[in-house]
């Protein structure tokens, strides 16, 4: 077990020699550059520090620097370590040790540095490790660089790009619906539907125009070729029972004819039966056969009057087909023309809608022009949170806010450049 105090005897210092030559070991490995930014270093909250006593593994650990800038070290409590060098925090630990144990050799190392933060109108604001020798610019580069004025002439060009979609397409309706009622129109009138591109008066694409009217066209002539049809079939079977009507109509007439002469064969065979010249059986057969010609007569009759009766039923399908069509196209016309001043409106207000968009993206330009980017430093000095105007070439301190800032000059006009930060501490 090694005494707690050592002498001054060989033994010692030997362990001295060792002591020694571990540190100068130690050194040696570190790189010149690195060696140099941290022995400049000053020791900022946040950082955790890594302290090695050399021969006492109890003293050696690592150690965070609070809000109030110290460490919790062992035996000698809390030291003050913000704004130090690292060499000065070590020599301190190494002078207030030696009151308790000689001969000890003490190193002091940044293990991790407190972080640093960017804030305000960067692309991508937050925490960032920090490096010795940062300057503003590096850490803003790291941020993504400017986010506002480039985002606000995004977003313009974007609406106005998808307002004229939606124009585009409400014209392309509007055409569709003209076009429709010209159709409609043309079937309501029972006139021939013919439509021209210089109608609708529209900078649509010619191609989607006659597209639209070709297929107006295919359901016009469809309709018609339907409609004409059923004429057609009705019209035949109309001629069927036309050409039945004048048979019977003729038939009936000879029917009438041999009716009237069985009526004269009947009173004839009367006055010869009352003279005695002729038996009553040849009266009443003569009857017999005039009754059976009235029956014939009657259903005949009965015949004619259904053949008239399916022909006009015809005739009222075939009017019916065409009340029907014209009844439909009046119909569809109201909600048609409904539409059309619907899509008009829209269309009014899309290009006044365009109109404040492209105004709003002209400003947005010029203003990109005027503005100026601040930057500032939220540091904390003295147990508080001060902020200072810096530039891109200012060295950052560990545990560094640096907030951005779009501003405009004094006496320029324009809406204020908005910003995504929030205010830290209090404002030197």
């Amino acid at each position: 077990m090694e005494p707690q105090v050592p002498g001054l005897d060989a033994p010692s210092r030997g362990r001295r020699i060792i002591q020694m030559f571990a540190i100068l070991s130690a050194l040696s490995l570190e790189s010149p550059a690195l060696s140099s930014q941290e022995g400049q270093y000053k020791i900022a909250v946040g950082d955790v520090l890594t302290v090695t006593v050399y021969g006492d593994s109890g003293l050696t650990g690592t150690f965070p620097v609070g809000p109030d800038g110290t460490i919790g070290y062992p035996i000698l409590g809390n030291v003050d370590v913000l704004g130090k060098s690292l060499e000065a925090v070590s020599d301190r630990i190494r002078e207030d040790l030696s009151s308790h144990i000689a001969n000890l050799a003490v190193a002091v190392a940044v293990k991790e540095y407190a972080p640093i933060f960017i804030v305000g109108d960067v692309q991508k604001p937050g925490r960032y490790e920090f490096r010795p020798g940062m300057i503003v610019l590096e850490l803003f580069t790291l941020g993504g660089g400017l986010r506002e004025t480039t985002a606000l002439t995004d977003v313009s060009g974007l609406q106005l790009i998808q307002a004229q979609q939606d124009y585009e397409d409400m014209s392309l309706q509007l055409l569709s619906q003209e076009v429709r009622r010209a159709r409609l129109m043309a079937e309501l009138g029972g006139t021939e539907f013919s439509y021209s591109q210089a109608e609708l008066g529209l900078g649509t694409d010619p191609n989607a125009v006659q597209k639209i009217i070709d297929s107006e066209m295919t359901l016009f002539r469809l309709r018609l070729a339907r409609l004409e049809e059923e004429v057609r079939n009705l019209e035949a079977q109309k001629q069927h029972y036309v050409a039945e009507i004048e048979t019977l109509e003729k038939s009936g007439v000879m029917r009438q004819e041999q009716f009237d002469l069985l009526s004269k064969d009947v009173d004839v065979s009367q006055e010869l039966v009352t003279r005695g010249a002729a038996s009553q059986a040849v009266l009443r057969e003569r009857k017999r056969e005039l009754l059976g010609m009235n029956q014939q007569l009657l259903e005949f009759g009965s015949f004619l009057a259904r053949a008239q009766q399916n022909r006009n039923e015809i005739d009222r399908r075939i009017l019916e087909l065409r009340s029907t069509r014209k009844s439909e196209a009046a119909n569809e016309l109201t909600v048609i023309d409904l539409e059309i001043v619907r899509l008009r409106r829209k269309m009014a207000f899309s290009v006044q809608a365009m109109a404040e968009i492209g105004a709003a993206a002209r400003r947005f330009s010029a203003l990109d022009n005027l503005i100026k980017t601040e930057f500032s430093v939220v540091r904390q000095v003295n147990e508080e949170y001060k902020e200072f105007k810096v530039d891109e070439h200012t060295k950052i301190a560990a545990g560094d806010v640096v907030r951005v800032r779009l501003t405009l000059p004094a006496g320029t006009t324009g809406s204020p450049v908005p910003t995504g930060s929030a205010r830290v501490g209090a404002t030197d």
